[in-house]
């Protein structure tokens, strides 16, 4: 019986050691390498996990590439408060105009041969930041929303943008405040736009939604 008792406790022991190690070894890798405990969570399906990885990978080495798939990633888990944080870290990163071009390559590159129903007409910019724009709109942040769908249009109004897609959702929530001021800003770059271009008639198609 004594001997059982010694085998067990050895055996108790050693897999305890085992786990020890295991968590001394996560902990290593989390604290040295984030960015292969990113990768490792993602996997494994623990996806919340992952974006935090991410997030300590991105301070750590100040990659965009790290905050562009925290970013992307809250937007798979539909979190309007991580979208808002990570979202905007990508959009104010130096080298987010340089990655937006790499990936806008990657989707005029899928469209070349997808059928036509299924080609992406929205840049990667304006899928950026109509993401952050809706995060912030959901948490009730109207003036922020405004304020960030509009930043990245540059006096342009492409098809899609995030400040259309607020204007639309405003309207579909009877939200006539919110409805009021993208109107009136939408109608100042209308006033800077050549009337013959694309983007004078979407903007004006996507007003006259209200007369309509």
């Amino acid at each position: 019986m004594r001997m059982d008792k010694v085998i067990l406790r050895t055996v108790l022991t050693t897999l305890l050691s085992i786990v020890m190690l295991f968590g001394v070894m996560l902990l290593a890798l989390s604290l040295i390498f984030p960015g292969t405990m990113m990768q490792l969570t993602y996997d494994l399906g623990m996806t919340a996990s992952s974006v935090k990885y991410a997030s300590r990978a991105y301070k750590r080495t100040d990659d965009v590439y790290y905050v562009a798939f925290a970013t992307e990633t809250s937007i798979v888990l539909e979190d309007a408060e991580m979208i808002e944080e990570y979202g905007l870290d990508l959009i104010e990163d130096d080298e987010f105009t340089a990655y937006c071009q790499i990936r806008n390559d990657e989707i005029a590159a899928q469209n070349e041969t997808a059928e036509s129903g299924d080609k992406i007409e929205l840049s990667y910019q304006q899928y950026v930041y109509g993401q952050v724009t809706m995060a912030q709109y959901s948490q009730g942040k109207k003036t922020e929303a405004v304020g960030t769908a509009f930043a990245g249009l540059h006096g342009t109004f492409p098809k899609n943008n995030a400040a259309a897609i607020l204007f639309l959702t405003a309207v579909k929530m009877g939200d006539t405040d919110t409805v009021a001021t993208v109107k009136a800003k939408i109608l100042e770059i209308c006033n800077t736009l050549d009337t013959a271009s694309e983007d004078y008639q979407y903007a004006s198609d996507l007003l006259s939604i209200l007369n309509g």
